[in-house]
C-alpha cells in the first residue's frame, strides 16, 4: 500500500526542482535507474540554455544527487553555486530492469524485481527534502534541488499531487510553493519571478 502524502510531513517551504538534462539512455528510451550515465551533448545544451532564467533568481543553495547527470545539471544550470551533494536525491532503483527498454517498466506503485520499493525511495527524498530545506526562510532566497524524474515523481506524491503521467522535460524547473495547507507547483519562469518579487 502507499503511504498518503501527509505521511511524511513535508517541511513548508517554497524550493525549485529541476530534472537533469539529456542522457543517452533518455534519448534511446533505456532504463537508467541508479546507473549512473553522463549528460549528452543536448543534454548539456538544455543545462546551459537554462542558466540565463535561473540567473534571474535568488538562490540560496543548490543540490543534487549523487549521480554526474544531475551533479553537471546543476553545474551548468546554476554555476555561481557549488551543488551540495545528497544520496537521498538519486534515481530510483529500478533493479533487474535498469538497462531495458523503458517500455517494460513495472506500474509506478509496484516494486521491480530486485528494485526499490514506491514508498521507501519517498521517504528518502521526503528526508533529503528536510535536510535541503532545515531553518531557511523564503527572504533568503530560494533553493535548487536538481535530481531525476522519479525524484520528481515522489515529490509530487509529498506534495498531494498525483505521481503518474508523462515524465517532465529535461532541465526544466518547477516551482512548489506551501499555501494554505496545500502545494502548488508551477514551471520557473519570468512571470513567476516578478510575481514572486512583488509579495516580498
Amino acid at each position: 500500500m502507499i503511504s498518503p502524502y501527509w505521511h511524511y510531513d513535508m517541511p513548508a517551504v517554497p524550493f525549485v526542482f529541476m530534472r537533469h538534462g539529456e542522457t543517452e539512455a533518455n534519448r534511446t528510451g533505456i532504463i537508467a535507474g541508479s546507473t549512473d550515465v553522463p549528460l549528452n551533448a543536448t543534454g548539456e545544451e538544455q543545462a546551459r540554455a537554462i542558466a540565463p532564467l535561473m540567473a534571474q533568481y535568488k538562490w540560496r543553495a543548490v543540490y543534487a544527487s549523487t549521480q554526474s547527470r544531475a551533479q553537471r545539471t546543476a553545474e551548468l544550470a546554476v554555476p555561481t553555486h557549488q551543488a551540495e551533494i545528497l544520496p537521498g536525491l538519486r534515481e530510483r532503483h529500478w533493479g533487474d530492469l535498469e538497462g531495458r527498454p523503458i517500455t517494460e517498466l513495472c506500474q509506478r506503485y509496484d516494486t521491480p524485481p530486485n528494485g526499490e520499493p514506491f514508498n521507501d525511495m519517498c521517504k528518502r527524498v521526503c528526508e533529503a527534502l528536510k535536510i535541503a530545506l532545515a531553518g531557511h526562510g523564503d527572504a533568503q532566497g530560494l533553493t535548487v534541488i536538481v535530481g531525476h524524474s522519479g525524484v520528481m515523481r515522489c515529490i509530487l506524491h509529498l506534495t498531494g499531487f498525483d505521481a503518474d503521467g508523462p515524465r517532465i522535460m529535461n532541465a526544466t524547473p518547477f516551482l512548489f510553493t506551501p499555501q494554505d495547507g496545500r502545494w502548488t507547483h508551477e514551471m520557473l519562469s519570468e512571470q513567476a519571478n516578478a510575481a514572486r518579487q512583488d509579495m516580498e
